[in-house]
């Protein structure tokens, strides 16, 4: 108000409206058998007091919402209230009514009522003659025949389910429902194209917004059969009741995205012209209607809303000639994900969402890609709705932005890297390995040694494969050898059983086999030459430049192999210029200056070698090879970087990086490389604290080893990076279509170190705006920054009742422990048919016995986890069970978890032996009327928010504390409930 209200005036006119409005009278108790009865007091019994409010700090509307929020107690007590308090600003009058007796067109109806009221008493004038009569009720009918039939033939064949957006969190078991609005003001293009659209799709404005939102969903991942509800006013001919009169309706939309807007938008107008005319059946008479669908506390028929509000503001205000204006306090909770809200008098669109299930900033991108939507679907209302949903300008802007990678590469293979580095430095140390140092003079006579060797004793040509059986330092000096002879390294493990080195040698039709120092192969392998480089002899002195011509940047230089799972080796190739480019960028973002020492921990047969072998010889470092123990023993490599001023340390896959921690003093400046999977956060935060300089990267063979990559400063940030020099990454949905930012797909890479493909190899597709590119089968998304984030691989995702777990993150805290040298988590079938967690540890002897190890690692993981990603048991083995490449054979593994849990002893869940527990089970039994235990989830037993109210009120008599309607759905069961009324 602009002025002063009479407090006296104010509570006779609320006791007219009262009078004269039964459903404000209305109120609900329960009874001995939990159900909720309604009764309505007569008017002459029924008071409600106007409370003073307390205004003196803050923003108004946030002590406003205070006052709404506050929790109606289901009781018998009144259903409204009301606050009254001088405000320096003018008074203010805030009423509340529960949602049973009240719904948006009521706000409307009561202030038109209430004014004349007060004015009248205020001037002491009669009051309106229609305000001494008592208002009319709505009689609502039951559901007609006619109605139900129409939406079961309309929502025939709808299957619940496939409501996730990719951008949101899925619905866990203890929803919250706290909500908050973001809105979007439509700017003049997009009212005109709102009008267009109305002309040319034959629609109302309600049918083209709706369009434009069910292609919005569709595009971030939900339907594209969808459905979503509407709320509809049921009065009919009773416009002016008070009261909730609202159906929520179902519309059901199918979005093909190879169609265009005009046909949607049509489509939408039948919709939601049929559900008007048949809005007397709501959404709780059809769930018990429609095969698989339920009643419960949040229906599963549609996850979001479509709320197109009528005009019903009641327009300039006044009171005894004092402007006035209506202040609507939110109701700070959204039982859907997402709600559209909206009306015809006001350009702009709002959207109501679940503050547990998306992110204001996912929200606020939609309400921008909603706009552009529709500015792009009334430039060509029958271009497919593939091709313009989804995105807005700042979308293409920031990934544009974030894939400007591009930049020549020189030198453009390692070899011309290295010869350059003979040439300007032939006396610096190359490869230190032990006692033993060679310089870049020395390196590149033995590398010439070795290209001699092939070419004359095994008759090796350009294009040949060559296989390196040697240790890292020699394996290095090996592939030099091999690249000068023009030929393809391929790296192999001699230690091996014997059948998967031959098995590679004939897939890879090997033209020879170099063994380093020590080596030997099975005898059997194949009738190979097998060269020892020990017959080759460097000359006394060799120029770098007469070595035959220079490699082509896109032949192959490297060829690595896994194990499919029948065994049979699969093979991906790599070019000189993807290797080039890899070390070129590491380089960079490592700050690799001639001489720093670059230590390998890596195995050279794997494709993580790259970066450790090459990088140094590149940038005319030092190659430090780390002995097996350096691998093991934390003091060991502590004492390795320290004696020969190790500079960068990368660690591969598989190697704890707790082994760091041993390196003390020698921390503060050193430069780690991670898999930022597989590091925890607890040794992330402990390496950053000791002024290590921690970088992550991830790749896949297919992409040179490495393609994403960045610094890591925060621990709780271990999975996001950026495409490399010469990369590009992006996030596709599943029909290949590339997503925006912040939802989830497949992250897809192309670029110089994509491994070339025959035409029929799936793992590689052609994107029109990126080419050639390499699908990771990892789940990932972009963020608003540029930054990727990966989720994990989406065939390993564990899926639980709290949402998904990455079982890499499982994996990292376990092997965060000093016990654990290897980890694997998984997903299997427990004997009761739920979905059960069970890791893996690969234990050292020392650790000590299994049997004692494994309860620990358990204690371990739940102080580091979340509680949905502990294991239900840990395995301890001195040994996993592994694929012929070394891979962990997960199959193997899910059997024995399979027996681990049928072998496990039946444990009683000691939380049923409380007494508080026992008197909330017992309550639960009566409310709901089933078979209870002290972990029952009381809304996926059947219960819902009125009984939840009860619940709340029969506990404050069982214990004296008051709990919030949020809290019994942040504590659903029994056991947890017990644990908040005791805190």
């Amino acid at each position: 108000m602009s002025g002063r209200l009479r407090p006296d005036a104010l509570k006779a006119a609320m006791a007219i409206m009262l009078g004269r409005h039964e459903v404000l009278r209305t109120v609900f108790r329960a009874d001995h058998a939990a159900e909720l009865l309604k009764e309505t007091i007569p008017a002459s019994k029924f008071k409600v007091d106007i409370e003073p409010l307390d205004l003196s700090g803050g923003q108004l509307e946030e002590q406003l919402t205070a006052f709404v929020d506050r929790p109606f107690r289901l009781d018998g007590r009144a259903l409204v209230r009301a606050g009254f308090a001088a405000h320096p600003d003018g008074d203010v009058l805030c009423v509340g009514v529960h949602h049973l007796a009240f719904d948006m067109v009521s706000i409307a109806l009561f202030m038109r009522e209430f004014i004349p009221v007060y004015e009248a008493i205020a001037a002491g004038r009669p009051i309106p003659a229609e305000a001494s009569t008592r208002a009319p009720l709505v009689t609502e009918s039951g559901p007609q025949p006619a109605d139900l039939a129409y939406w079961r033939e309309t929502l025939r064949g709808v299957t619940p389910g496939g409501l996730d957006l990719w951008c949101g969190a899925p619905r866990g078991r203890q929803p919250v429902m706290t909500g908050e609005n973001a809105g979007r003001a439509l700017s003049p293009e997009a009212q005109q194209a709102v009008l267009h659209l109305q002309r040319v799709a034959r629609a109302p404005v309600a049918a083209v917004l709706l369009a434009t939102y069910s292609a919005l969903l569709a595009s971030h991942g939900a339907g594209p059969d969808i459905v979503i509800g509407s709320p509809v006013d049921v009065r009919g001919t009773n416009a002016s009741a008070i009261g909730y009169h609202v159906n929520v309706v179902p519309l059901r939309v199918r979005v093909d995205f190879a169609e265009g807007f005009r046909v949607l938008a049509r489509q939408a107008r039948d919709a939601f012209l049929g559900a008007m005319g048949h809005a007397g059946v709501s959404v709780d008479d059809l769930n018990g209607e429609l095969p698989g669908f339920g009643s419960s506390w949040q229906t599963a028929l549609f996850r979001h809303m479509f709320n197109f509000l009528p005009d019903t503001s009641p327009g300039e205000l006044s009171i005894d000639s004092m402007p006035a204006r209506l202040l609507t306090i939110e109701n700070p909770y959204s039982k859907s994900d997402l709600e559209l809200v909206a009306t015809p008098s006001k350009p702009e669109i709002w959207f109501r969402y679940s503050r547990e299930i998306l992110a204001r900033a996912d929200v606020e991108a939609m309400l921008r890609r909603f706009e552009a939507l529709l500015i792009a679907a009334a430039q060509d209302a029958d271009r497919p709705i593939g091709e313009i949903a989804g995105w807005s300008d700042l979308d293409r802007q920031v990934i544009d932005r974030a894939n400007e990678t591009a930049s020549p590469a020189a030198p453009e293979t390692v070899p011309e890297a290295f010869r350059s580095w003979v040439t300007s430095s032939p006396q610096a140390p190359a490869v230190v390995d032990g006692e033993r140092t060679l310089t870049y003079q020395q390196v590149h006579q033995a590398a010439v040694a070795i290209r001699d060797l092939l070419t004359a004793d095994a008759g090796v040509r350009a294009g040949d494969v060559v296989a390196v059986a040697a240790p890292p330092g020699e394996a290095a000096v090996a592939a030099l050898g091999v690249w000068l002879a023009g030929a393809v390294c391929l790296p192999l493990d001699a230690g091996h059983d014997a059948s998967w080195p031959a098995r590679q040698l004939t897939h890879a039709r090997a033209k020879a086999v170099l063994t380093g120092t020590g080596v030997r192969l099975p005898a059997d392998t194949q009738p190979l030459p097998v060269l020892s480089m020990d017959a080759a002899r460097p000359a006394g002195s060799v120029e770098p430049d007469p070595v035959g011509e220079p490699a082509d940047p896109l032949s192959p230089a490297c060829l690595f192999y896994a194990s499919a799972p029948d065994g049979e080796p699969v093979a991906t190739v790599l070019s000189h210029a993807g290797i080039a480019n890899l070390v070129g960028h590491f380089a960079t973002e490592l700050s690799a200056t001639p001489g720093t020492g670059t230590l390998t921990l890596a195995g050279h047969t794997s494709y993580d070698s790259l970066v450790d072998l090459f990088l140094p010889l590149s940038s005319g470092g030092r190659l430090v090879v780390a002995p097996d123990e350096a691998r093991r023993s934390g003091p060991a490599l502590r004492e390795l970087i320290d004696r020969h001023d190790v500079g960068i340390v990368p660690i591969p896959p598989g190697t704890p990086a707790r082994i760091l921690q041993d390196a003390g003093d020698r921390l503060p400046g050193l430069r780690v490389l991670v898999q930022g999977e597989e590091i925890s956060r607890a040794t992330a935060h402990r390496l950053l604290a000791a002024g290590c300089r921690l970088y992550g990267a991830h790749g896949a063979a297919e992409t040179s080893g490495r393609a994403l990559a960045g610094r890591i400063d925060d621990p709780d940030d271990l999975a996001s990076g950026r495409p490399i020099t010469n990369t590009w990454a992006f996030i596709t949905a599943p029909d290949g279509r590339e997503l925006p930012i912040g939802l989830r797909g497949e992250l897809c890479l192309a670029g110089t170190g994509l491994a070339p493909a025959g035409p029929d190899d799936a793992r590689f597709s052609h994107h029109e705006r990126y080419g050639r590119y390499y699908r990771t089968g990892e789940l990932a998304r972009r963020r608003p920054d540029g930054t990727i984030e990966r989720l994990g691989r989406s065939s390993r995702q564990i899926i639980t009742a709290d949402g998904p777990v990455n079982p890499s993150g499982i994996e990292a805290v376990l092997l965060d422990h000093p016990g654990v040298d290897a980890a694997v988590a998984l997903s299997v079938t427990s004997p009761g048919e739920d979905r059960t967690i069970v890791a893996f540890a690969e234990v050292t002897d020392a650790a000590g016995e299994a049997d004692g190890l494994a309860p620990r690692l358990r204690a371990h993981a739940r102080d580091h986890l979340a509680a949905a990603a502990v294991p239900q048991q840990v395995v301890c083995l001195t040994a996993l069970p592994r694929h012929a490449d070394g891979r962990p054979d997960r199959d193997a593994l899910a059997r024995l978890a399979v027996k681990a849990l049928e072998a496990a002893p039946d444990t009683q869940d000691p939380a049923a032996d409380d007494t508080l527990v026992q008197d909330l089970t017992e309550l639960y039994r009566k409310l709901l009327n089933t078979e209870v235990t002290a972990q029952t989830n009381f809304f996926e037993a059947g219960g819902h928010s009125l009984l939840a109210a009860v619940l709340a009120q029969n506990i404050e008599e069982l214990t004296g504390v008051s709990l919030e309607l949020s809290e019994m759905f942040e504590h659903p069961t029994p056991a947890a409930l017990a644990a908040r009324v005791r805190a």
